[in-house]
């Protein structure tokens, strides 16, 4: 994992970022951390949007890595 990720701005109850900044911010991390945000989700998935849990699914999928 590369340290200095900041995997709180992803939160639905963070706000200083749109979803869209995100989901810009998302795809330009390494595969580990998408799975450990992926990690994160799914131990409590209400504290996320879906659009950003669908970018997250997306992003890994681009990376080659199918998420069932």
């Amino acid at each position: 994992m590369t340290f200095g990720c900041d995997f709180d701005l992803f939160f639905s109850r963070f706000k200083d970022l749109s979803n869209k900044d995100k989901i810009d911010k998302l795809r330009k991390y390494s595969t580990g951390d998408m799975l450990t945000l992926l990690r994160n989700i799914e131990e409590s998935p209400r504290e996320y949007d879906e659009e950003i849990i669908k970018a997250v699914y997306s992003s890994l999928y681009d990376k080659g890595i199918i998420c069932i």
